[in-house]
Order: C-alpha cells, then sequence, then structure tokens
C-alpha cells in the first residue's frame, strides 16, 4: 500500500488500510472533506510517507505506534508541521521526547480515539463501533450501538467492510473511495462500491478457502498456534491472521502468531485471545529493540519486522513467556 494522492492539500492523514484505518479515514473526511489521506502497512512506512510530505502544515496518523523510525521522521518535520497521533498502543516509553501531540486511549480502537477527540456524535458512531467491534474493544461506543442496532447488525456491516477491503489488499484507490463515501455517516452495506466486494468474496468462497490452508498449515506450540510462511504464493485470500485467530479458538490457542519469512527479514504478526495473558506490543517492543528492526501494538495485537535468522528466537522466548 501506499499514497493515494499526490497534492497540495494542507491536511494529511496517515492511517491503517485496515478496518480500523478505513474507518479512521472516513471520520478524518467528515472533519475536513478535502483532506489528504495516506494508507499504509506499518509505521515504517508511514514514516517515509511522512517524510516524502513537503507541502502539509497539519499531518495527524491513526493506529500507527511509535517506533525509532516514525518518531525520527517526527522529529525532523517539527520544524515546519504539525504532528497529530491518534493510537490505541500502550503508551511508549519514550512518549514525552516525540515532538508530535499524542492523543493515546487504551480499550478502544484508533478510529474510537479520533471520535472522541473531534467530538464527533450521531450518524459516525455506528462507524467507531464496527471498528471496536472488529479490535475486540468493549466500550461503551459498542456498547451503545448494539442497544440501538442489535449485535447482528454490526457484526455484519463489520462483516462485509472487513470482507470487502481483503479483496486486493494493495487497492488503496477502493480504500479511498470506499472512506469518502463513509464519511457520510452511511453504513458499509450502503456503499455499492463495498457491497460488489464483499459480494465477490463471498461468491469466491475466500474465507472457508482461507481457513482450509491455514488448518493444513499451522503448528500449536504450547498455548499458540504458529503459521509460519516461507512461500510467498501460499495466499490466504487476504485474510492473513484473521483466519489464524479463528483456527487457533477452535484448537484451544490463546495466542496466534504468522511469520512470514522473505530473505532477509520475517514480517511478525501476533494476536491474543487470553485477557490476562502476555502484553504483546510490550514483548515486541522489547525483542525488537536488542534483536530486530521494528515492532510494536497493544496488549492483545502487535507486529514486528525482525532479521529472518531472529525468527526461532522469537518464538523460542515468546512460547516460554506465554507458557510460564
Amino acid at each position: 500500500m501506499g499514497s493515494f494522492s499526490r497534492d497540495n492539500r494542507e491536511r494529511h492523514l496517515i492511517t491503517r488500510g485496515n478496518v480500523d484505518g478505513i474507518v479512521s479515514a472516513a471520520l478524518f473526511l467528515h472533519v475536513h472533506p478535502n483532506a489528504r489521506v495516506t494508507f499504509v502497512t506499518s509505521p515504517g512506512a508511514a514514516a517515509k510517507a511522512l517524510s516524502l510530505d513537503e507541502v502539509s502544515t497539519s499531518i495527524c496518523l491513526s493506529d500507527l505506534a511509535m517506533v525509532p523510525e516514525l518518531e525520527s521522521s517526527i522529529c525532523k518535520m517539527s520544524h515546519r508541521t504539525e504532528v497529530l497521533a491518534f493510537d490505541h498502543h500502550q503508551p511508549h516509553p519514550n512518549a514525552a521526547a516525540v515532538e508530535a501531540i499524542l492523543v493515546v486511549r487504551e480499550g478502544m480502537s484508533a478510529a474510537s480515539v479520533m471520535y472522541h477527540h473531534f467530538r464527533l456524535n450521531g450518524e459516525m458512531r455506528k462507524l467507531v463501533a464496527i471498528a471496536d467491534l472488529v479490535e475486540y474493544c468493549d466500550t461503551q461506543t459498542l456498547s451503545d450501538e448494539v442497544e440501538l442496532h442489535g449485535i447482528q447488525k454490526l457484526q455484519r456491516e463489520a462483516k462485509i467492510l472487513d470482507f470487502s477491503w481483503r479483496l486486493d489488499i494493495d487497492d488503496d484507490y477502493f480504500r479511498a473511495v470506499a472512506s469518502a463515501h463513509l464519511s457520510r455517516g452511511v453504513w458499509p452495506s450502503e456503499v455499492s462500491a463495498i457491497r460488489r466486494r464483499y459480494l465477490q468474496v463471498m461468491n469466491e468462497q475466500r474465507w472457508p478457502k482461507a481457513l482450509a490452508r491455514v488448518k493444513g498449515n499451522v503448528r500449536v506450540r504450547g498455548p499458540a498456534a504458529v503459521l509460519l510462511g516461507r512461500d510467498k504464493n501460499r495466499s490466504l485470500y487476504g485474510f492473513g491472521t484473521r483466519a489464524l485467530v479463528e483456527v487457533a479458538k477452535d484448537k484451544g490457542c490463546q495466542y496466534a502468531i504468522m511469520v512470514n519469512e522473505r530473505k532477509q527479514h520475517s514480517s511478525v504478526s501476533m494476536r491474543s485471545m487470553d485477557e490476562h495473558g502476555v502484553n504483546l506490543g510490550r514483548f515486541v517492543e522489547e525483542f525488537t529493540e536488542v534483536h530486530g528492526l521494528e515492532g510494536g501494538g497493544h496488549p492483545a495485537s502487535a507486529g514486528a519486522r525482525i532479521p529472518v535468522e531472529e525468527t526461532d528466537r522469537f518464538l523460542d522466548e515468546f512460547i516460554a513467556s506465554a507458557s510460564r
């Protein structure tokens, strides 16, 4: 994923391309209709996008952990532009040194953090509830919307939005179109571009295919379901860790770990289903500070890039920590 637009608009949002990011973009465009939006895959990619912005006077970040590379880019930008970061990860140990306005609230989606900061309400609240639901965040906003619309309605709308972007995970044009429509406060099912893609994913049976592929390759190590990918062509049809989490739950695991090995580094994605278990964000930060390239997250979800030769050490240390 990369920048969808290259223009001279003064306000710029950099966010992830998942449901939380798309809803964050919708909220931002609701407040600033002419803003620029860039979707990225990681804090490192956000740092690059930030460094390439030579025109914006106000830049917002959403759902991006403060890894050293991103902190460095923010510091370089601080002399000419304001940087505002919305996040739901645990506060970074060096947060006070970051030259940005950090708005951090744990226990809710990044979109929810933005929603409260801008003091939005009404029609946008249901979208925030969808982001909270997908991020496994039990918030008051979610409870209120469940009472108003029913849990089945919210689950269906969350599924429609979540499945739609997975049809082509590199398609930032779709994300831009989807967030622009959603900025008007409509349900995902009311946006034809979203609905068409969801129906295609369903018709092609991508979800059951992803589950079958995970079941055929997953390994259970202690309390964790581990999927180690060395073949970049072994697609999970865009579902990645979502499919792994589903299989992990079926196998009674408390953690899901996906590792994609490349020539020089491994990309790690982790999820926890145990609210009293290992703090994934802190584990990743501590490991990557010594052995990795970048990493961060919050207690239930985290990601990292580590040298490929450190993959076994990473897994061994985590399994040992989670098994105590």
